[in-house]
């Protein structure tokens, strides 16, 4: 319940649009009422009886007393002392005009919930959306793309039928039951109690399914999860797999995860369609008991005329199919409820890096930034990084170098605040990070990183991506810069040509230096390099080191060096293994110092050197 309380919410904004629909769903349920209720005198009068109305009080029980009181007041001028042709023309007149206005209601109801249907599904996704773009690296390291990616689509679809169509129908129904209720306990409240005797079994059927239903939409939900993540991977690494030939492995664990999912599916459906059935047998004796009671309050009690039982039998009929629904309602929206519950907890999911009550401005970087006694681990009991003391100041240029996995690019991803430490603190300028407004701090920063992120947009777009005010000119300067200009002019629509997904259209070397273009227009005073590993050819080689010592020039740069003359023009090299510095020094230094850094030299730069020396690319780390 307070999963639906918590949805309904999302209809609030648009409670006027809201009311409207359920005004004119009330009008429907009435008129349509009224128009079943016409039928006793009709046939009254088909059936040869005279005045529709005369004698109703006596032949009908003193308890139908309001529903002949209500049809004289409505139409008892135009049938009472007519003849009977003209009786029912007017009657048939009558009815026209209620159909008429209440179709009218009805076209209105459903265009007012298609109206707050759009708008919830577009606030619902909009605000996971929003929540997701805030969620912190943790969140993303631990959650599976394809599972994310299925609860803001496929979930929130869920949810948009629970929460419109499913609501709407709920209130709709309810109406019916509601008018069809009055006028039966007033045609008959002894007929009323036998057609109320089936409610019970309905509710008892579904308080003993409810938890199984629930737990078998979540197993489909969370299967269609896992298939979604299959599928995101294996076109994400489509090169891996063709390359490695395992299109036939791949294809055996998608048939293994989509068994698992038609598993689920028809389990949870099994218990599903089961309502139906069992809800319409519960309904066939309750009619068959009507159907015996009714006759003998006609033929042997004679409390009922003829025309009210029929009467009765039509509202009894069409109080069956709301009760119907009412009873299926718990089971119509279990997937509902549960792929609300699975999109909630990503909405609920914590935000880890935030701005302090409080935080403070940053206009700039004067002094230094600083590592004082600095951990972090990914989990409790395993650190990462352990006592981290190292100082960037203006202008220099401070090189991470270490074996894989020794915590180079965690040290480098504590300083954008993509995490927080768990021990120690980082300043800027003397004030602890976590003190100063993120996103003043991101602003300092700009940041290359081994993987190119392009988006499927434009290559204007992609470059002055988070520069929205950026202009052509300074667009175009930055892509000189980088050495990107003159390939940028011979794409079909120059800076206008949209790139595939991930820039597949453009070479390794083309992507590297659209996003060195992109560093550039930031013109951040801290840059951040995680410098590229992939081999170049040697002219896109000389290209993408150009474009980056354009890059480094005159700013602050911590670099995660791959590259001898990376390396050698750093002010400061730290030299990481297990998560600790074991040596900081100039490169002469650490070389004269025979250490981990030499060894690291010897088998890593060292290659690069008689690789230059010999005229090929280099091989990079």
């Amino acid at each position: 319940m307070n999963t639906y309380v918590r949805i309904l919410r999302y209809v609030r904004p648009h409670a006027g649009l809201f009311g409207l629909a359920i005004g004119t769903m009330a009008l429907w349920a009435a008129l349509d009422a009224f128009s079943y209720t016409l039928l006793i005198p009709f046939l009254r009068v088909l059936f040869g009886q005279g005045d529709a109305l005369s004698g109703l009080d006596t032949f009908l029980s003193p308890d139908a007393g309001p529903v002949v009181r209500f049809l004289r007041g409505a139409v008892g001028w135009a049938i009472a002392g007519r003849d009977p042709m003209d009786a029912l023309r007017n009657v048939v007149l009558f009815l026209f005009v209620i159909y008429a206005v209440k179709n009218v209601a009805y076209y209105v109801s459903q265009v007012a919930i298609s109206v707050v249907e759009g708008r919830v599904t577009r606030d619902m996704r909009n605000d996971i959306y929003s929540h997701l773009l805030r969620l912190g690296f943790p969140f993303f390291q631990r959650t599976r793309a394809g599972q994310i990616i299925s609860r803001v689509t496929n979930d929130v679809e869920q949810m948009r039928s629970l929460v419109t169509s499913n609501l709407a129908k709920l209130l709709w129904e309810s109406f019916q039951a509601v008018f069809a209720l009055v006028i039966m306990i007033g045609l008959s409240w002894k007929l009323t109690v036998v057609a109320a005797l089936f409610m019970p079994p309905m509710l008892g059927l579904w308080a003993r399914l409810r938890k199984r239903l629930r737990r078998a939409v979540l197993r489909v939900l969370d299967a269609v999860g896992e298939t979604a993540s299959h599928i995101q991977e294996t076109v994400s690494g489509v090169r891996l797999v063709k390359a490695s030939g395992a299109e036939a492995w791949e294809e055996a664990r998608f048939q293994k995860l989509t068994r698992g999912q038609y598993k689920a599916h028809v389990k949870n459906e099994r218990w599903r369609k089961f309502f139906t059935p069992a809800t319409e047998m519960i309904t066939a004796v309750s009619i068959l008991a009507m159907l015996w009671y009714g006759s003998w309050l006609v033929l042997r009690e004679g409390s009922m005329i003829p025309e009210a039982f029929i009467g009765f039998l039509l509202f009894a009929g069409k109080l069956m199919s709301p009760v119907k629904f009412l009873a299926q309602f718990p089971a119509t929206v279990q997937p509902g409820l549960a792929a609300a519950e699975r999109a909630f907890e990503l909405l609920d999911a914590p935000v880890e890096v935030f701005d302090q009550p409080g935080a403070l401005p940053v206009e700039g970087f004067r002094e230094a930034v600083r590592f004082e006694k600095v951990g972090f681990a990914y989990a409790p009991g395993t650190p990462v990084l352990e006592d981290i003391e190292m100082t960037i100041r203006p202008g220099e240029v401070v090189a991470l170098v270490g074996p894989s996995g020794a915590g180079k690019s965690t040290m480098a991803d504590l300083l954008p605040r993509f995490y927080d430490p768990t021990a120690g603190r980082i300043t800027l300028d003397g004030r602890d990070l976590r003190t100063l407004k993120l996103k003043d701090v991101r602003a300092l920063l700009g940041i290359v990183t081994q993987e190119t992120i392009l988006f499927h947009d434009t290559v204007r777009n992609n470059i002055a991506y988070g520069r929205n005010d950026a202009s052509q000119a300074e667009v175009e300067a930055a892509a000189r810069a980088a050495n990107a200009h003159e390939f940028i002019g011979r794409l079909p629509e120059g800076y206008n040509t949209v790139l595939g997904e991930k820039g597949t259209r453009l070479s390794g070397g083309q992507r590297q230096r659209i996003a060195i273009a992109r560093a550039l227009l930031r013109n951040p005073p801290i840059l951040i390099l995680d410098e590229a590993t992939s081999a170049l050819d040697t002219e896109s080689e000389r290209l993408v080191q150009q474009a980056i010592e354009q890059l480094m020039d005159e700013r602050t740069v911590l670099v995660i060096a791959h590259r001898l003359s990376t390396v050698r023009r750093a002010d400061q090299i730290l030299v990481l293994d297990a998560g600790r510095i074991v040596e900081r020094g100039t490169h002469d230094e650490l070389l004269a110092h025979g250490g981990l850094y030499r060894r690291l030299y010897d088998m890593q730069f060292g290659a690069e050197t008689d690789a230059v020396e010999a005229g090929s690319p280099h091989p990079l780390a």
